[in-house]
């Protein structure tokens, strides 16, 4: 994979998006390299704030700016997981469409970066280690525990703490709250279980 080709992509997929009027907030593996400890990653995701309507216009209007996508698999995806996908080539961009009250938030905390030579806006470290801990993966554990890392004694622990408490109740997921006191812990000393 060329640096160039993947470049050329994202300016490709985000600048769709602009054109659209699509509000966005850059997740995923391209944060982590600007928001937490960089690793490499060959794709894109976005959380994107439209309707469900305006998802579907979106699916079609990208298959028309020269995505390669099958718009009845999208729609079909959307349904089932909204999320929907936009390939060119051997890259893509995952987009999620945001359901929780505290993405909106984390879309007005966004601070804004230059990356191929476009200007995207990206979460704070907090609303970022919090989206690592809903999705809960492995590598997202990882990626939280780089940002709280990186960002150690500039974090905000009051406001992750009172962000995730309604969704710990919602979800009734104290798990969740493990999730954040495992990744500061471990930030803070890396032997921390």
């Amino acid at each position: 994979m060329s640096a160039n080709e993947f470049d050329s992509f994202c300016r490709f997929a985000f600048r769709f998006l602009e054109d659209q009027g699509t509000r966005y907030l850059v997740v995923g593996g391209l944060a982590i390299v600007v928001v937490g400890e960089p690793r490499t990653t060959a794709d894109a995701d976005a959380i994107i704030f439209v309707s469900t309507t305006e998802a579907e216009a979106l699916i079609q209007a990208a298959a028309k700016a020269g995505f390669d996508l099958r718009e009845a698999v999208e729609r079909e995806r959307l349904a089932r997981t909204g999320t929907i996908r936009f390939r060119k080539g051997r890259f893509q961009i995952d987009l999620i469409t945001a359901s929780l009250p505290f993405e909106e938030a984390a879309h007005a905390r966004a601070s804004w970066h230059d990356l191929f030579g476009v200007r995207l806006p990206f979460p704070s470290p907090e609303d970022l280690i919090l989206l690592k801990i809903l999705a809960g993966r492995e590598k997202d554990m990882l990626d939280a525990t780089g940002i709280a890392r990186r960002h150690h004694g500039h974090l905000d622990i009051a406001y992750l703490e009172r962000t995730l408490l309604p969704i710990c109740d919602a979800a009734e997921d104290a798990s969740l709250w493990g999730r954040l006191q495992r990744v500061l812990g471990q930030a803070i000393n890396p032997l921390h279980e």
